[in-house]
């Protein structure tokens, strides 16, 4: 399968996500009866009428409130703009933190603070390891 129409297939699915909590046509039939349980006690501590409807809902509030992605794309060109335009909750929905590079001397300090406080006794090899750190991020 072409890898632009995988990409904009998972799009689709996040955008859906995080629009309305859910990926239409995702859960079989007998899926529901879990979710029903967890609905249903949902609707009864918020005193609402317990439908499957409103069952649904509130499973999807709760899939809303602890939904946490992270999804990273270059900025660059017209495919991000197209992108965002295609899929309107990645901007909506969205805290939106742009990246720029850091300078050497904050990659470095930053990655021997975190190999330091985790106590890894590297003794000689600190850095060395504290440059990879460095490269790779």
């Amino acid at each position: 399968m072409d890898t632009q129409i995988v990409n904009e297939q998972m799009l689709e699915d996040i955008n859906n996500i995080l629009n309305s909590g859910d990926v239409p046509n995702l859960y079989k039939t007998e899926d529901f009866e879990p979710l029903f349980k967890v609905g249903k006690l949902l609707c009864m501590e918020k005193g609402l009428q317990v439908t499957k409807m409103n069952m649904f809902q509130a499973y999807l509030g709760q899939v809303r409130r602890n939904m946490h992605l992270i999804v990273a794309m270059s900025p660059l060109g017209e495919v991000f703009r197209a992108r965002l335009r295609q899929f309107p909750s990645l901007v909506n929905c969205c805290t939106i933190d742009w990246f720029s590079e850091w300078p050497e001397e904050a990659l470095l300090g930053v990655g021997r603070g975190q190999i330091v406080s985790e106590d890894l006794e590297l003794a000689d090899s600190l850095d060395g390891c504290v440059a990879m750190f460095k490269n790779i991020h």
